[in-house]
């Protein structure tokens, strides 16, 4: 099995260019012109470290700007639109096997570091024997297995740690390395493994938060090394940092210049002022990455192999929806009222049609419903209708199928009436909660309105309700659209441990299949 040594103790040399992409000069101190921008598609995590650079824009004349999100979003983002100046993720090895994205890409340099390890509760460690080095994957898979470890982890089709997890895990466990092809992907040991995760979400923060939450619903957390440091330094949890034996893998964090952008000047500058002394440690005593220098006590890991082949990669990630993770239900509440008349409830149809159906686009056919997923759909106005519930299998030709008649379900709906947004989500809560008492699917609801509840039960009657019902708690996800009061429907998420997405200036098809990161 191949594996790559990394020592960051050694990682003094830090640039690294991608294939066919040249070196770009910096110009420190030349000024930028007048009203100059520079955007920035990056990964969520990076949001602690966006206002150094954003100040250190403001102090050469340049207006620097961010947009956030996951790693196979940022692909479709990039092929989508040639808007951006550059491109920072943790890492840069998929978007390095897609040849027409490659050569989008003029230059390529790391910034920093952090590990994406297993963060294990500090009684749990001691009472599985699990020492960092010493502790191999397989243990925890066995443990996982055996129903001895409960873990979070973020999506892997929209978050970087859950992506290279996965992808790691595979090509190790596979024992075939850089060198896996789609036969060996290690089914059964990867079911095995995610048959005990208990909390996913659709990013590394927002897992974070919701271990914080209720610590009690995880054992651990595969996340970034700093992200589990910053759980333990706010004294949040105590967990124990735990590399196991075969190795990790490391994300560097190369901010890309993308070969459309007028600012390859100003890149330089920036990358020069990321990689100095001041900047690292900064970055360092602040986020608890670790400095492209390395620290003191850094020790060699072994770095996990990452498949060289899109195909493989591609395999491994429509698994995890289709075969290895638990099986999701899918509640769908869709405010029909008559206020959603015209554009609004197009723009509906659109969002939940393309859910229904794969499209070329990596992160798009990552999003839609999966196999072995239930899926119901509950429309609502004043009244609260019947829904249609759609049980898609391990049949591919049978999901069409069933998903095509979802899909002219939604078509079908027409937009009247008024407002009753606590009814529908009681009634929709109910049957949630029913359908994830067995412990065996992820169940959550979606809420789209676009306006304020006008009859029916009010939000304290809903909360009370919430409360009185008890575990399991099923997370609603409301989509703030058009006038929708957004406080109150955030005040509706919180109160289920869920989480409000706004669609009211953003694409509704986008704000969508964010969701079905969380799903």
């Amino acid at each position: 099995m191949f594996k790559r040594i990394l020592s960051l103790a050694s990682a003094v040399a830090v640039a690294i260019t991608l294939a066919a992409c040249g070196k770009v000069d910096s110009a420190v101190g030349a000024p930028s012109a007048p009203g100059a921008a520079f955007k920035i598609l990056a990964g969520s995590e990076l949001k602690d470290v966006a206002p150094l650079v954003t100040a250190y824009g403001a102090q050469h004349g340049v207006q620097v700007t961010f947009e956030y999100t996951g790693s196979l979003d940022a692909i479709d983002r990039v092929s989508e639109a040639h808007t951006y100046d550059a491109l920072w993720l943790s890492n840069g090895k998929y978007l390095q096997l897609i040849p027409g994205l490659k050569g989008q890409v003029k230059a390529s340099e790391k910034t920093f570091y952090s590990r994406v390890v297993l963060g294990v509760r500090s009684e749990k460690a001691k009472e599985l024997g699990w020492v960092s080095g010493k502790t191999s994957w397989s243990d925890v898979v066995k443990a996982s297995k055996d129903g001895k470890f409960r873990f979070g982890m973020a999506n892997p089709a929209a978050s970087n740690t859950g992506f290279v997890a996965l992808v790691g895990l595979a090509a190790e466990l596979s024992g075939k390395g850089d060198a896996l092809e789609a036969k060996d992907i290690p089914v059964d040991a990867l079911k095995n493994f995610f048959s005990r995760q208990s909390i996913t979400s659709g990013s590394s923060g927002d897992l974070a938060d919701k271990f914080v939450a209720d610590p009690s619903k995880a054992d651990g957390l595969i996340n970034y090394e700093s992200v589990i440091l910053g759980i333990n330094a706010k004294g949040a949890a105590k967990l124990d940092v735990l590399i196991p034996k075969e190795g990790v893998i490391t994300a560097d964090y190369p901010l890309m210049l993308m070969s459309g952008s007028k600012s390859a000047e100003f890149y330089g500058q920036l990358v020069e002022h990321l990689r100095n002394d001041d900047t690292q440690q900064r970055i360092a005593s602040t986020t608890f990455r670790r400095p492209l220098a390395g620290v003191a006590s850094d020790e060699v890991v072994n770095e996990l192999p990452f498949p060289g082949s899109l195909a493989v990669v591609d395999a491994i990630l429509q698994g995890f929806g289709d075969v290895y993770s638990r099986p999701a239900s899918s509640f769908f509440v869709l405010d029909i009222s008559g206020s959603m008349s015209g554009a609004r409830l197009a723009a509906l149809k659109q969002g939940m049609t393309a859910l229904t159906n794969a499209d070329v686009g990596s992160g798009s056919r990552f999003s839609t419903f999966r196999a072995r997923e239930e899926l119901t759909i509950s429309p609502f106005n004043h009244e609260v209708y019947e829904s249609r519930y759609v049980a898609l299998t391990d049949d591919p030709v049978a999901n069409k199928v069933a998903l095509r008649s979802a899909g002219q379900y939604v078509e079908s709906l027409v937009a009247n009436g008024g407002t009753a947004i606590y009814n529908a989500a009681r009634v929709t809560y109910q049957a949630a909660q029913a359908r994830a008492r067995s412990g065996e699917r992820s169940v959550s609801i979606v809420l789209l309105t676009d306006g304020e509840n006008a009859t029916g039960i009010n939000a304290d009657t809903f909360k009370a309700f919430v409360k009185d019902a008890g575990e399991p708690r099923i997370p609603v996800f409301a989509v703030a659209y058009g006038d929708a009061n957004f406080d109150e429907l955030q005040g509706l998420s919180a109160a289920t441990g869920g989480k409000v997405f706004d669609a009211r200036s953003t694409s509704l098809a986008r704000v969508l299949k964010t969701i079905r990161a969380y799903q």
